[in-house]
């Protein structure tokens, strides 16, 4: 396995609720798939799910090398599903035009919250 890019980012939960109390569900679908704002808008609390949806987004497109052109639609994150050891990043588009042409196979990708932050790392490997 071999390392093709790493990414990292992090996100304000707090900028994340303010955005979307003042924009709604604008922003929501603007940023986050019917997916990925159904799983978040779910939970307890909503803009902590999405803060790290975000950060995860970003960090996919760093370790991509940050490539112009890649929406935010272009990168997915599904929760990990029992048995699997984090999310998942469904990458299509631009998004995965960049992945196959840089010889990527796969996106490794973790993701957390605390103390107000969300962060997350993508590692993109060949």
């Amino acid at each position: 396995m071999s390392v093709l890019g790493l990414g990292l980012d992090l996100c304000p939960v707090e900028r994340m609720r303010t955005a979307i109390e003042r924009h709604g569900d604008r922003f929501v679908r603007r940023i986050f798939t019917e997916r990925e704002s159904s799983y978040c808008m779910e939970r307890k609390l909503p803009w902590e799910c999405l803060a790290a949806r975000f950060a995860a987004k970003e960090a996919t497109s760093k370790a991509l090398g940050a490539p112009r052109g890649i929406s935010w639609h272009d990168v997915e994150v599904m929760p990990a599903r029992t048995g699997e050891h984090g999310p998942t990043v469904v990458m299509s588009r631009r998004a995965r035009e960049v992945a196959e042409q840089k010889g990527v196979r796969s996106m490794l990708l973790s993701i957390t919250h605390a103390g107000g932050m969300a962060a997350a790392v993508a590692v993109a490997v060949a």
